[in-house]
Parts: C-alpha cells; sequence; structure tokens
C-alpha cells in the first residue's frame, strides 16, 4: 500500500516535471539562437543585409531588401507561431538593440526604419478586480497593441502610443497626442 502511494506520487511528479521541461524547451527558440549565434560575431552596421538573409533562412518573414544593424531580441510568452508573427517589409532598417515582443502579430512595413533601443510590446493582459491587477512598468517608447502609426509619422522618444496616429504627424507625450503635422510625407 506505501509502496503503491509513493510510486503514484513519482509518477506524478515525474509527469508534472516532463510538462514543465518540455515547455521551457519551446521557449528556447533554437532556431532563432542559432541566427543570433551567428550575427553576433558580425561587425554591426556592415552586415544588415547578411543578417536579413539568416533571420529569413530560420523562418521569419524577412523581405530581401530589409536591412537588420544588430540581433533581434524576440521574445514571446506563449511559444505558438513565434516565427510566423514578425513580419518585415522591404527597404525597412532596423537598428540595433530592438526588442520585439511577438505575442501579436508585428507589421514593419515598407521603407519604415526603426532606430537603437526600440522596443515594441504586444503582450496584453485583461483587467481583473483590483486584488488580481498587476503593475507593469512602462517602458521608453511604447506603441500598444492594435495601434497603427501612419505613413512618414514620427513617435518622440518617451511616448506612449495609445491610439492610432495619422500619416505625417509629429506624436509625443504620455499618451501621445499630435502636436503638429510634418511636411514631405512622400519624399
Amino acid at each position: 500500500m506505501v509502496r503503491s502511494i509513493v510510486s503514484s506520487r513519482v509518477r506524478r511528479s515525474g509527469l508534472r516535471f516532463s510538462y514543465y521541461l518540455g515547455a521551457m524547451l519551446r521557449q528556447v527558440h533554437l532556431r532563432l539562437r542559432l541566427a543570433n549565434l551567428v550575427c553576433g560575431v558580425l561587425p554591426d552596421f556592415s552586415s544588415g543585409a547578411l543578417r536579413g538573409r539568416l533571420y529569413r533562412a530560420v523562418g521569419l518573414d524577412i523581405a530581401d531588401s530589409a536591412f537588420i544593424m544588430g540581433n533581434l531580441e524576440l521574445i514571446a510568452g506563449s511559444p505558438n507561431g513565434f516565427y510566423d508573427k514578425l513580419h518585415v517589409g522591404r527597404g525597412a532598417v532596423i537598428g540595433n538593440h530592438i526588442t520585439i515582443n511577438v505575442d501579436a502579430d508585428v507589421r514593419i512595413g515598407a521603407n519604415v526604419a526603426l532606430s537603437p533601443f526600440v522596443r515594441i510590446y504586444t503582450g496584453t493582459h485583461h483587467l481583473g478586480p483590483g486584488s488580481n491587477r498587476r503593475l507593469y512598468p512602462l517602458i521608453a517608447k511604447a506603441i500598444l497593441p492594435g495601434v497603427t502609426v501612419g505613413h512618414g509619422s514620427i513617435v518622440a522618444a518617451g511616448a506612449v502610443v495609445t491610439e492610432g496616429v495619422p500619416a505625417d504627424s509629429y506624436v509625443e507625450g504620455n499618451p501621445a497626442r499630435v502636436t503638429r503635422q510634418l511636411p514631405w510625407g512622400d519624399r
């Protein structure tokens, strides 16, 4: 009887361990780690086209003419569809030290430039009663999920974009507000 109880507890703990081990291994994203390892030995600013090819080879949707200046830090809370959620358009330039959370689709359009140290977070959570809420620290620049930044617009450092930004606009503040219209949108 005692041996049977101990045996069932060991079996349950072994199943629990294998469940958590499997979840951790799915979060590793080995293909991305391998691409970052190879890209890590390349000079930052002179090998952007090669980085784009490497990231495309591991399964990310990166256009042929995209230029990536440094390693991409891609993070996600869920491993489902990890490699299918980032889309980088032709002619896009992505600076170094970019962090992108791919809990939802992220589309970086054609000819878009992301400056160094930009962070894009798409993770959301439901707000519950006060006792269930959590406080998340704000980042230097945030563009919240579902928000579209129009063609030719500029988002100031420290801005938190909570709603759509019209084309050719300059936004700043928390929450971000349009402070002026910009000329030369198709330049």
